[in-house]
């Protein structure tokens, strides 16, 4: 399964270039997939949860990042430092699909990038 997460990655990172570390995540807070410029093994659980309730704020490897959207289907956090943004979107609610972008990223754009990404994962689960 590994390979087709690939190929949604590879496409969405050409797709958007500042999107550049990904991770699928399960509702219970279990990594799936993670890119390997990131380990967010730790922090997963947290996120999950900030997620679920709709948290003001989140901490990925130690970053705060302010919530500037979050609803059942996505949050969308960034960094007010300009250390860059998070967002997560729901891959037909079986897996949360993580995405870092570069603080030069769009977050709206990248949402919509990472929410039809997230859609083609959600039809591989």
């Amino acid at each position: 399964m590994a390979s087709n997460f690939d190929s949604v990655i590879a496409q969405l990172q050409a797709k958007n270039p500042n999107v550049t570390a990904i991770a699928i995540l399960t509702l219970d807070g279990q990594v799936m997939y993670q890119t390997n410029n990131w380990n967010i093994v730790p922090d997963a659980p947290s996120l999950i949860a900030a997620w679920r309730e709709r948290a003001p704020s989140i901490l990925v490897q130690g970053i705060k990042y302010s919530t500037l959207s979050a609803t059942d289907e996505r949050l969308v956090a960034t960094n007010v430092s300009g250390m860059g943004h998070i967002i997560m979107a729901t891959a037909r609610y079986r897996a949360l699909l993580m995405a870092y972008v570069t603080p030069q990223g769009d977050t709206q754009g990248s949402y919509v990038d990472v929410s039809r990404a997230a859609a083609q994962l959600g039809a591989m689960l």
